[in-house]
């Protein structure tokens, strides 16, 4: 037990509490589709209130864990969270554990509480505000239609109609027993994009990411809803 409780503690820090943004569940069509069967995954949403809805899904041993210690485990440190901020601003929604898989679905009040929950970059808004707030821009970002498409800080920075999502790029990577694992990250849009770092892959319609980045990278997102 204490096993599992160490192991699913050291998962919703690094793994489970992995950014959130406007998204769902990848379709069908869509070019994700294969990859996402394959993986462990974490899909991130905005919430219509601007609020991160998350969805982790993961595979694990059934020695490593047991459904309602691991769901204590979530539900003191969301506990924790919200009284050290003075309110509910994260909520435990849903911890199923089957065949070998676990699923969690959390949401936060807002994109700062999902950023500091999990300790993370996650910034979601103008392009001015994101300058304000101390995020460098000073990249090169190629169009998603037409990747010789490039701009750089001036350009985004003129902007005003775009938001611009910067967050984390690398996969999650944990280890469970004896074997490491890559948990990937994808967001939903609420818009489409329209300019992006190299460290992302967008979907055909536009209003789905993937991360691939490096440990450490920082991803850029332009989109326009």
């Amino acid at each position: 037990m204490r096993n599992s409780r160490i192991f699913f503690h050291r998962m919703v820090i690094s793994v489970l509490l992995l950014m959130g943004l406007p998204l769902a569940i990848i379709g069908c069509g869509d070019t994700f589709e294969k990859n996402q069967s394959e993986s462990n995954v974490t899909t991130i949403s905005f919430t219509k209130e601007g609020g991160i809805r998350s969805s982790t899904e993961e595979g694990f041993e059934q020695s490593y864990y047991d459904k309602d210690d691991l769901q204590q485990s979530i539900l003191e440190l969301a506990a924790d969270y919200n009284k050290s901020a003075g309110g509910s601003r994260i909520a435990v929604e849903k911890v199923e554990a089957d065949n070998g898989r676990i699923l969690v679905q959390m949401t936060y009040e807002r994109t700062e509480d999902y950023a500091a929950f999990n300790h993370t970059d996650f910034f979601a808004g103008s392009p001015s505000e994101a300058e304000a707030a101390g995020y460098q821009l000073n990249v090169v970002l190629s169009g998603v239609k037409d990747p010789q498409d490039t701009i750089g800080k001036a350009d985004i920075l003129a902007m005003k109609d775009e938001t611009l999502l910067i967050t984390d790029a690398g996969d999650e990577t944990a280890t469970n027993g004896e074997n490491d694992y890559t948990n990937s990250r994808e967001i939903e849009l609420n818009g489409r994009a329209v300019y992006v770092s190299d460290n992302v892959t967008v979907s055909d319609n536009g209003k789905k990411i993937r991360l691939n980045g490096e440990e450490g990278e920082i991803a850029y997102i332009i989109y326009k809803q």
